[in-house]
């Protein structure tokens, strides 16, 4: 569409953003393209352009991205994956919005996927490129000046952050997984014992029956009397979550269900789809069971039946979900771990809306938590979930936690730039899994410096492959474990009241050090440190 061009400049004639035209080569030529589309099969596959980035300029955000805090100089894709750790540009939370030093934020009006090529050397460090894989271009132009104003409009546009019951800001204690009641119990009343303040038992992968993943029924043979075990926990002052995921096992009364109600995304055939979970039969049967440790790894199980996935976008399938969800909650369950959400084919379909995957994909997090989350609203008058996946709009639906970290001080460093990300995408809760999720046990050292993050975070939760109890590595561990748990319990009036004005302002309960120095080049490039709230520094 040259020379078609456009910017938007402030009423005193300051620039805040204008397509590129001046990145050329010595040959004359330009680095970047202009405005313009591709095609495939004489239709609109995708939209690109570019626009100028100052010398000086930073850009922060586009989701839960593990990496640099400053985008700058890398490609970023908004398509969410299953990350499989935190040291790779894959995200569980890819949100197409981004905040710039120079005042002003983007937010792409899309759910397809998109391509951002922030300053990378490969195409030139002069210019933000963007490819839309749609046929529509759509996007607002936020400005502040400040970041902070910024944020706030996104949250006007995309919605306000629910608050969470103050209990959610307490520890939660959780591994993969408590194999039994027994075992759950004696962690609770150990729990007690040593007096380790904590608020929720969380009850991982495998309370459902082996090859059940995820149909809300309790393995009663391992679970016995489950409304009984839940109510003892709730007299030791425990909250309980459960882990679910957004599917619906093959082979189940819930997927004659679903399939008879035309609850379940469809291939492009018509026919029911079903998709490797990516999940691990259980390993619950060994005697001396107490992680994934004892088995070596995931990779040496068996792979669960495949699964279909709930249709989110109909009404009646959430009406039917939700249903089930409050049979538990009637049990006694609390809330949910809603892992998971990223894993919709590009061509599957709605049977209900007619909406293909390739813009139902980045939404499914989005309806999914949306769905489980306003059926704990109803039940308890505040919603709440424990959601790994997350899009435009998330914030809505609290809280997030930062997927599948290795044992491992990168993964722990990775973990912390994946939050403060995510913060200033616009969502303002979230926490990671203290103590790493998967590899080796943590050596005690990484452990204790996991929970002193962890414990003055905006969650709290321990959780891995292996027990993450804090007697598990030592005295000197349990004893430090203790103490932080008893700081962050003191500290839960202004966790709490932080966490009020987080989601009154846009601001994140952990602000990266660019949201109060906007100007100051030191602080714009911070990302192992934060302000829990507004007034410690962590």
């Amino acid at each position: 569409f040259s020379p078609f061009e456009w910017r938007v400049e402030t009423d005193k004639g300051k620039k805040i953003w204008r397509q590129q035209r001046n990145d050329i080569n010595v040959r004359g030529s330009s680095n970047v393209p202009f405005l313009g589309i591709s095609k495939s099969d004489s239709k609109i596959s995708a939209i690109v352009d570019s626009y100028g980035l100052e010398p000086e300029e930073r850009l922060y955000g586009f989701g839960e991205k593990f990496f640099a805090h400053d985008k700058r100089g890398h490609t970023l894709v908004s398509w969410n994956k299953d990350a499989y750790g935190v040291e790779t540009e894959r995200a569980y939370k890819n949100i197409p919005f981004f905040l710039s030093t120079q005042g002003y934020g983007i937010l792409f009006h899309s759910t397809a996927c998109i391509e951002h090529m922030v300053g990378d050397p490969d195409i030139s460090r002069a210019s933000y490129v963007f490819k839309v894989k749609d046929s529509e271009l759509d996007f607002f132009i936020i400005y502040g000046p400040s970041l902070k104003k910024v944020l706030k409009t996104y949250h006007n546009l995309t919605g306000e952050p629910e608050i969470p019951p103050q209990w959610a800001f307490g520890l939660w204690m959780s591994r993969c997984y408590f194999h039994n009641r027994q075992t759950a119990e004696e962690v609770a009343r150990k729990l007690r014992g040593l007096d380790i303040p904590t608020d929720v038992l969380v009850f991982d992968g495998y309370w459902v029956r082996d090859a059940h993943q995820c149909d809300l029924l309790w393995d009663e043979e391992r679970f016995p009397n489950p409304k009984e075990m839940l109510t003892g926990l709730r007299e030791q002052g425990f909250k309980t979550c459960v882990w679910e995921g957004p599917f619906v096992p093959s082979g189940t009364e819930m997927f004659e269900e679903g399939e008879r109600g035309g609850f379940l995304l469809v291939n492009p055939q018509g026919n029911t789809y079903l998709i490797n979970t990516g999940l691990v039969m259980a390993s619950h049967k060994q005697e001396d069971f107490k992680g994934q440790e004892t088995v070596g790894s995931f990779d040496g199980l068996p792979p669960a039946p495949p699964a279909a996935l709930v249709d989110f976008t109909n009404p009646e399938a959430v009406k039917w979900i939700q249903e089930k969800h409050f049979d538990l909650l009637n049990q006694g369950v609390d809330v949910f771990k809603t892992d998971f959400g990223e894993q919709v084919p590009i061509d599957a379909v709605s049977p209900h809306s007619g909406i293909t995957g390739k813009r139902l994909h980045n939404l499914y997090a989005v309806l999914y938590n949306r769905s489980i989350f306003e059926a704990t609203k109803h039940y308890h008058g505040k919603g709440l979930v424990w959601a790994r996946s997350a899009g435009i709009g998330s914030q809505q639906y609290p809280v997030h936690w930062g997927g599948d970290p290795q044992t491992s001080y990168s993964s722990l460093a990775g973990s912390l730039r994946g939050g403060l990300s995510l913060g200033l995408s616009g969502i303002p809760f979230w926490g990671s899994d203290i103590g790493g999720f998967f590899g080796e046990k943590p050596s005690p050292r990484l452990y204790i410096r996991w929970a002193e993050m962890g414990l003055l975070s905006g969650v709290a939760r321990c959780h891995g492959t292996t027990p993450r109890e804090p007697w598990e590595f030592g005295e000197e561990a349990l004893q430090i474990f203790r103490k932080y748990t008893k700081l962050r319990y003191q500290l839960i009036p202004y966790i709490y009241s932080s966490a009020i004005s987080s989601a009154q302002t846009g601001l994140p309960l952990m602000k990266p050090f660019v949201l109060e120095w906007q100007d100051d080049q030191a602080s714009q490039v911070v990302d192992s440190q934060y302000l829990l709230g507004d007034f410690i520094m962590v």
